[in-house]
């Protein structure tokens, strides 16, 4: 069990930077009153939930600042608006906690469109911290009541991950994450009748995540990381590569954890995929996505 109790601020926000009850399945599936998840977190956090609100309105500030950082960049600004998203469509993030993030790439692409203004897409998160590929095939009745149009899938760090301190067993085999993509890619064009891209998981700091994980029964290997990313890749060829671009990137672009994006991270994240998203024929014919089956 984990000891909330001696908790500071600092602590209780990186917690509700990654924890959104609403997407929990349980509760989307048997929805409560927003007031009740704000005494949930606050319960879980040991603190009123005055400071839960609080933080959780620090971290949209930063949201919205980094958001307005970024939409100072031109190159930027072009590329945002170059999303083949029409208004009305519904496009729908489905990951892990590197997409629950409340200051992800895909929190900062969704206020980046809303301070550009005009009429687009409508952004929806339903990311869940911890999620492995099969979580998500679990939870597939959640995606298709939110009515995708565009479905991007950013799975795998999960599958990779270890527990038990002597044994380390993986979430899942390899050959069972090509198994589950390709399952979940059947069911979002064919049941769904929604496009959907794939991305290949960021990947980890060997060295980071020894020290960081090195008290506790969970763990990632860099090299288990690569090996799912294979097996992305693998079950559609055309996914969009984060994985190979992240191996190299610039170590402040990591936590001390070596697995969770910086803010700057995540920045670097938005920036390589809004790239491939806005223009994917500079990058191979239908690279990354694939339309319903007619």
């Amino acid at each position: 069990m984990i000891n909330t109790s001696g908790y500071g601020d600092d602590e209780r926000r990186h917690f509700l930077r990654y924890t959104r009850t609403q997407r929990w399945p349980m509760l989307g599936r048997f929805p409560v009153a927003a007031p009740l998840h704000t005494e949930l977190l606050a319960g879980m956090l040991s603190c009123p939930a005055g400071v839960v609100e609080d933080l959780i309105a620090s971290l949209d500030d930063e949201l919205r600042a980094t958001a307005a950082q970024l939409l100072g960049d031109e190159t930027y600004r072009r590329a945002l608006r170059a999303l083949p998203y029409r208004p009305g469509e519904r496009v729908v993030a489905v990951g892990d906690s590197i997409t629950a993030d409340r200051l992800g790439w895909f929190e900062l692409l969704r206020a980046s469109l809303e301070l550009d203004g005009g009429d687009g897409p409508t952004l929806v998160n339903l990311s869940v911290s911890g999620d492995t590929t099969a979580d998500v095939i679990e939870r597939f009745d959640l995606l298709q009541a939110a009515e995708p149009s565009r479905v991007l899938l950013l799975l795998g760090t999960n599958d990779a991950r270890a527990h038990g301190r002597a044994g380390g067993y993986r979430m899942a085999t390899t050959a069972e994450t090509g198994r589950n993509l390709r399952a979940l890619r059947h069911l979002i064009t064919r049941d769904l009748g929604a496009e959907v891209t794939t991305i290949t998981p960021t990947a980890v700091d060997q060295a980071r995540v020894d020290a960081s994980f090195a008290d506790v029964p969970v763990h990632w290997s860099a090299a288990a990381v690569a090996e799912i990313a294979a097996a992305v890749r693998d079950a559609d060829p055309g996914a969009i590569d984060l994985h190979e671009v992240t191996r190299t990137a610039a170590p402040g672009n990591l936590q001390d954890d070596g697995v969770h994006p910086t803010v700057a991270g995540q920045r670097f994240i938005l920036t390589f995929l809004l790239d491939r998203l806005a223009a994917p024929a500079r990058h191979g014919s239908g690279r990354g996505a694939v339309a319903p089956s007619a």
